[in-house]
């Protein structure tokens, strides 16, 4: 495993992400080779197809927010990669809508022991392509978030202590025209903020054309917002100060959207009622500790809250799910613990953002 690329910088977005691209540079080459196997071996569409795909959503991203497109410009200017391909990356979530794949999340809520945490499920290939990216735009907070190579952001923490965590989720709503992308512009912009209210207005004005799960935190307040391309809806911590998010939904608003989906793996209910019984075990008694503990869990094994890909089957490892990294965000404190790759097998890195 190599050491993950650390970049730090401040400015204005074309100037940050100039700096990261130019960094960045073979990692992002990297990453549009997988993506092009992904895309044509998981959903039979060429590169050249998705670049002529995501063109059409310059105008809709530009329209939220153009400090977006200026840091994936500047992405393209600093790494000598078309901007078409750097949009590509960010769009990638919605291009694999029919192909979303897992993650597993844990909130808690108790004063300063307050966290936000997921294990990221996705295709082996990204863990040799993660960078961790620490930035400042002007005016606003210091941003600490791993991303895929040319990807704008994923999961992270900024130093007003605001918590990001992703989840992927499919809906029949998925799909049409493409709309603001949910992970990276979206996350992005949900980073940049200073307040949990300014949140909601990003997600109420965001047009989206896929689904998604944001667990969320602003200091020691967790929640969960499920969203749709035409809707959201937030679930607050239970009694206890606990949410466990996979990849299905679970507000009483959206809960039927479930039984309409093709193709929904069994694993993401199994996860879920697997975390809750071993958070149960834990007397509700959480810390960075013991949810390290459940995010070692190898439960209904290989697809397991640690998910691992099966050898098996000669098929590249490279295209096959599994946990490529592993995330606590301790959002009072500042500090955030990772893995890259399967955290059985991997000690956690402590970063401190504020």
């Amino acid at each position: 495993m190599r050491e993950v690329l650390e970049i730090a910088v401040e400015g204005k977005p074309f100037h940050v992400g100039q700096v990261y691209g130019e960094a960045a540079k073979g990692l992002i080459l990297k990453n549009i080779e997988l993506y092009r196997a992904v895309f044509l071996h998981r959903c039979e569409v060429s590169w050249e197809k998705v670049l002529e795909k995501v063109s059409e959503g310059v105008e809709e991203i530009s329209s939220y927010s153009v400090d977006a497109v200026e840091f994936m410009k500047g992405i393209s200017e600093g790494s000598g990669v078309p901007f078409n391909d750097i949009l590509a990356l960010n769009y990638r979530y919605e291009i694999v809508f029919s192909q979303r794949v897992s993650c597993t999340a844990i909130g808690f809520s108790k004063g300063e022991d307050t966290f936000i945490a997921q294990n990221w499920d996705l295709y082996g290939g990204i863990e040799e392509n993660v960078v961790n990216l620490r930035y400042k735009i002007d005016g606003g907070p210091t941003v600490f978030t791993q991303v895929e190579a040319g990807a704008l952001t994923h999961r992270g923490l900024n130093s007003e202590g605001i918590g990001l965590c992703i989840n992927a989720l499919r809906s029949k709503e998925d799909g049409g025209r493409l709309g603001v992308p949910a992970i990276t512009v979206l996350g992005w912009s949900i980073l940049n903020c200073r307040r949990l209210s300014r949140v909601f207005e990003l997600v109420k004005d965001a047009r989206r054309s896929s689904s998604i799960n944001f667990l969320l935190a602003e200091k020691d307040l967790v929640l969960d917002l499920e969203l749709t391309p035409k809707d959201f809806e937030y679930i607050e911590v239970d009694d206890n100060g606990v949410i466990v998010h996979t990849n299905h939904f679970t507000s009483s608003r959206f809960r039927g959207l479930n039984a309409e989906i093709k193709g929904l793996s069994g694993d993401t209910f199994v996860r879920e009622l697997r975390a809750r019984h071993l958070i149960k075990r834990m007397d509700y008694s959480l810390n960075v500790e013991s949810v390290k503990e459940i995010f070692r869990d190898h439960f209904d094994y290989p697809s397991s809250i640690c998910r691992h890909a099966e050898e098996d089957d000669g098929e590249d490892l490279s295209l096959k799910i599994k946990t490529v990294g592993s995330t606590i965000l301790e959002t009072c404190r500042g500090r955030v613990y990772y893995t890259i790759g399967n955290p059985c097998r991997r000690e956690y890195t402590l970063v401190k953002v504020f």
